[in-house]
């Protein structure tokens, strides 16, 4: 289903769930073919922006847009309960194919993206921030601290309950956060337990299954890359 333009109440037959579009002329929503559809979708200001749900996706929270030419795509067989806003121009908010969250708030600014890959498993209460929202000042200098900057999640990432990523985080593929754990910096090595306020590495040479067993098998720690 592409559209430019609606603004009304849509009931997703076959899936039972409401879901509101508000979308004025010139963004477009685009849906793949979604399991489900379930909360809203809203540009409340701007032109050119781009929404799309994958095939097979069950979204249930809400996307709000401030701003022009700005992206937002949830990928193919993805669960994603949460809430996107974005505000500013020319931002891209990717939720990767066959990924999960239990409730997340994603505010992307200032000009960023926040990339979120492939098989990935988020908890619940979880924050992703490009931005503080607010300026931290040197007052010598008269200058701001706390500059945005883009969020970069690699795939087969686990995060857990309560964590926070913060604005300029990269974590590497294959990965673990801790619950309650705060991120603000760069994690390039993959297959790491990352945990702590601020967060660390804690633990190397670690991947991870949602299944609960003894033992895996090469063949099941690696079906995620397929």
């Amino acid at each position: 289903m592409k559209l430019s333009f609606l603004s009304g109440l849509i009931r997703a037959a076959k899936a039972r769930w409401f879901f509101l579009l508000e979308m004025p002329e010139g963004n477009r929503f685009e849906d793949k073919g979604a399991a489900g559809l379930k909360g809203r979708v809203i540009v409340k200001r701007g032109t050119g922006n781009t929404i799309t749900i994958g095939s097979g996706t069950r979204f249930d929270g809400s996307i709000e847009i401030l701003g022009t030419k700005n992206t937002v795509v949830i990928g193919d067989n993805c669960h994603f309960k949460g809430d996107i806003v974005v505000k500013d121009h020319g931002q891209t908010v990717t939720f990767g194919d066959h990924s999960t969250c239990k409730s997340v708030y994603i505010l992307c600014q200032e000009g960023c993206s926040v990339r979120i890959g492939r098989w990935c498993m988020l908890s619940r209460d979880i924050e992703i921030r490009t931005t503080d929202a607010h300026s931290l000042i040197d007052r010598q200098t008269g200058k701001r601290l706390n500059t945005a900057a883009s969020i970069a999640i690699g795939d087969h990432v686990w995060v857990g309950v309560g964590a926070i990523i913060n604005k300029g985080s990269r974590i590497a593929a294959d990965s673990v956060v801790g619950a309650m754990a705060f991120v603000n910096s760069a994690f390039d090595e993959e297959g790491v337990v990352i945990a702590g306020v601020p967060a660390k590495i804690v633990r190397r040479g670690v991947t991870w299954h949602r299944g609960r067993k003894k033992a895996f098998s090469s063949a099941e720690m690696d079906a995620w890359r397929g």
